[in-house]
């Protein structure tokens, strides 16, 4: 891949990430370390987009805004979707739960899933817009592929976290 392309697809990641609002950032604790942890998924995940389908700089400078923008839109129903199955597990543990509780917050977790699954969707038929047929294909593979790496890296890391917490 062109130099070039690193550089432009390095200068539109700082230009998404400085376009994060000031709430967002300022978050503190274990809501910051978790949103910290997102965005470098991120980053990561358009670096090594961008290498794996050799996006040229037009490619880089349409596909990075649009990325960007679905994963925040994405992370705000799952914070949403999080607050609302901590408030479904509270009232389960309630004796007796109560049903009216239970409905509400099932139906909302519910859209939010759908919602994420939609916004998936969405991204994915841009993209096809934006693809030649060679890189539709390496996207699907890269998308499976880098979410199952994603998936064993922070299972080894929760793991060694373990370890160092239970060791004296």
């Amino acid at each position: 891949m062109r130099k070039a392309t690193i550089v432009i697809a390095a200068l539109l990641l700082g230009l998404a990430l400085g376009a994060m609002p000031a709430p967002l950032r300022a978050q503190a604790g274990e809501g910051q370390e978790r949103m910290g942890l997102r965005q470098r998924i991120n980053d990561l995940y358009l670096l090594r987009l961008t290498r794996a389908l050799e996006l040229t700089e037009q490619q880089a400078a349409r596909i990075y805004p649009l990325l960007t923008r679905a994963e925040k839109d994405k992370a705000e129903v799952q914070r949403r979707m999080g607050v609302d199955l901590r408030r479904l597990r509270a009232e389960l543990g309630r004796t007796p739960p109560g049903e009216k509780a239970l409905l509400e917050l099932a139906s909302r977790i519910r859209q939010d899933r759908r919602a994420i699954r939609q916004k998936d969707d969405d991204v994915d038929a841009a993209l096809e817009d934006l693809m030649t047929p060679v890189q539709k294909a390496r996207y699907l593979l890269f998308k499976v592929e880098f979410l199952r790496n994603v998936g064993e890296n922070l299972g080894r890391a929760r793991g060694t976290r373990a370890q160092i917490k239970r060791t004296p």
